[in-house]
C-alpha cells in the first residue's frame, strides 16, 4: 500500500471517530435544539482529518527506521519516523485523561457531604465547571457547599456547559452551574441573593423562579423586562400581585400561561386571561385550582376542543 493511501485511510478514519464522538454527545443532549449539531457534524469532525493523515503519511517512516541500521537512517527519515510516535502518545494521554476526568466529575455526582468538603478544598478540579456542575447536582450538596460555589468569580459557571465526553450527568439541557445551584432544593436565601448580580438573563430566570427569592431581589430584577425574567416570575408563587398583572398584559403567550397556572395570581387576572386568544393560556386558566367555578363554566363553549374537554372534566369533577 502506498504512502499517500495509507494517510488518506488513517484520515478517513480520524474523521469517523470523530463524527462518532460528536454523534454520541450530540445524542446525549435533551436540549431541544441539540439536533441542529447534527449539521455541522461534518465541519466539526474533518479538521481531524490533519492530524490522522499526517500520522498515516509518516507511518512508513517509522517502518523503515526499525527496520533499517542507525547508519541508514537519515535525519529527514528520522524526524518523520518521530512524528507518528508523538501523535500517538498525544492520543493515548488525551483519551486516558478524558477517562479519568470523566470517572472524577460523576464521581463528584454522588459523593457525600464531607466528600464533597474535601473535593472543594484539596481535588485539581475543584474549580472545573463541569465537577463544579456535578456538585450542584448533587443531593447531598448543603447550603453552605453551594454558597460557596455560588461565590466563585468565574464568568464561566454563569454559561452553557457542553461537553464531548459524558460528564454531563442528568444536566442535559447544559445548564449553567450558577443556574444549577439557584434550583437546587438546598441553595438558601443568602445565596440566590448573591447570584442575583449575576448578568446573565438564564441564571436571573432561575432565580426569580425560586420561591425562596426575598420579593425585594424579585422586585428589583422584574425591571429588566427580559422574556426569560418574566417567564421565571411568572412561574414563581411568591411573586407579587403586580407584576403577575403586568405579565398577563404581555404579548409573550407563554408567559401568560404560566401566569394563568400560578397559584398566586389573582382572581380579577384569571378571569382577564380565562379571554385570551390563545388557546392554552384558557387552558391554564381552568387548570388553576383557584380559577372560581363560574370561570370554568363559561368556557364550557370555548372554541377549541381542548379547552372544552378539559372544562368538562373538571366539572365533571366537581359533581
Amino acid at each position: 500500500m502506498t504512502r499517500l493511501r495509507i494517510a488518506f485511510l488513517c484520515a478517513a478514519t480520524g474523521v469517523a471517530i470523530a463524527g462518532a464522538v460528536f454523534f454520541a454527545a450530540i445524542a446525549r443532549s435533551t436540549s431541544s435544539t441539540a439536533g441542529i449539531g447534527f449539521l455541522f457534524l461534518p465541519f466539526w469532525s474533518a479538521p481531524f482529518a490533519v492530524p490522522f493523515f499526517i500520522f498515516g503519511y509518516c507511518v512508513p517512516d517509522l517502518v523503515n527506521w526499525i527496520k533499517r541500521k542507525p547508519a541508514e537512517v537519515s535525519g529527514w527519515m528520522l524526524v518523520r519516523a518521530i512524528v507518528p510516535i508523538l501523535l500517538a502518545i498525544w492520543g493515548i494521554s488525551y483519551v486516558t485523561w478524558g477517562i479519568v476526568f470523566t470517572t472524577t466529575v460523576n464521581a463528584v455526582r454522588t459523593m457525600s457531604e464531607p466528600e464533597l468538603k474535601t473535593f472543594l478544598k484539596e481535588s485539581k478540579l475543584r474549580n472545573n465547571k463541569f465537577a463544579l456542575g456535578a456538585l450542584a447536582e448533587n443531593p447531598n450538596a448543603s447550603p453552605a457547599l453551594l454558597d460557596q460555589v455560588a461565590r466563585i468569580p468565574d464568568h464561566k459557571l454563569h454559561e452553557r456547559m457542553g461537553s464531548i465526553w459524558p460528564v454531563m450527568g442528568s444536566n442535559g439541557h447544559g445548564l449553567a452551574v450558577m443556574r444549577l445551584i439557584a434550583r437546587h432544593p438546598n441553595v438558601s436565601e443568602s445565596t440566590l441573593v448573591c447570584l442575583s448580580k449575576s448578568t446573565d438573563h438564564y441564571v436571573l430566570s432561575d432565580i426569580v423562579a425560586n420561591s425562596k427569592t426575598p420579593t425585594p431581589i424579585l422586585r428589583e430584577i422584574a425591571q429588566n423586562g427580559d422574556y426569560l425574567i418574566n417567564w421565571g416570575l411568572a412561574y414563581n408563587s411568591k411573586t407579587p400581585s403586580e407584576i403577575l398583572n403586568k405579565i398577563a398584559d404581555t404579548g409573550d403567550e407563554y408567559a401568560r400561561s404560566s401566569v394563568a397556572l400560578n397559584s398566586g395570581t389573582p382572581v380579577k387576572t384569571l378571569v382577564q386571561l380565562a379571554k385570551d386568544p390563545i388557546w392554552h393560556v384558557r387552558r391554564d386558566v381552568v387548570s388553576n385550582p383557584h380559577t372560581p367555578s363560574e370561570t370554568i363554566t363559561s368556557l364550557r363553549n370555548d372554541p377549541d376542543e381542548r379547552v372544552r374537554n378539559l372544562v368538562n372534566y373538571k366539572i365533571g369533577i366537581r359533581k
